[in-house]
């Protein structure tokens, strides 16, 4: 949307260049100076510039799978006793690519609320940088979406979702990562040099 409005002031100052101009071409006493294709133009017009700068981006799509393996987790059981409201569950995790090798791993906190949901926070920490996720985890079981809200490295500005396949794997999660990145390129000049 931004780039249409540019567009659209740019159009809008050129067009009224040209119309100028002409006026100032039909009337010699009026002053101006010539330019290289022969249309008389008011010297203020000298400034308008014709080049257009468009931002351009390119988005590709990344998307593989891992599992995890427990290695560390801790429960703090807020008052009151038992599982209530306020409760937090603090854990780290191996991601495990197909062939059962260490390729990173994750970390997260999840602060239980009212019935058997969980509002967390984590990180997958990959060998070419981190994605960040927020997520409500429905309960211990099931099927999933962690929305992505950001990463590091390769993975800056990624967006998308992680799907988690609660218990797929010998105990572990399975992560389906579909991470969507755009990239903003240089801009590039259209118009005469």
């Amino acid at each position: 949307m931004g780039e249409r409005l540019l567009v659209a002031a740019l159009t809008a100052a050129l067009l009224g260049s040209t119309f100028v101009g002409k006026a100032r071409a039909a009337d010699p006493s009026a002053g101006g100076q010539p330019t290289r294709d022969g249309v008389d133009l008011p010297e203020s017009t000298h400034t308008v510039k014709r080049d257009v700068v468009r931002p351009l981006s390119a988005t590709r799509s990344v998307e593989f799978e891992l599992t995890s393996k427990l290695e560390n987790v801790n429960g703090i059981d807020n008052p009151p006793a038992g599982p209530s409201a306020g409760d937090v569950l603090i854990f780290t995790e191996s991601l495990l690519d197909s062939g059962g090798e260490t390729v990173g791993h994750d970390a997260a906190v999840c602060t239980r609320l009212f019935d058997a949901t969980m509002l967390c926070n984590g990180i997958y920490v990959l060998p070419r940088g981190q994605v960040m996720v927020q997520l409500l985890q429905p309960g211990p079981t099931g099927t999933y979406d962690q929305p992505i809200v950001g990463g590091t490295g390769d993975f800056a500005g990624a967006t998308g979702t992680v799907t988690v396949i609660q218990g797929a794997v010998g105990g572990g999660d399975r992560f389906r990562f579909c991470i969507r990145l755009d990239r903003h390129l240089a801009p590039t000049r259209v118009g005469p040099p």
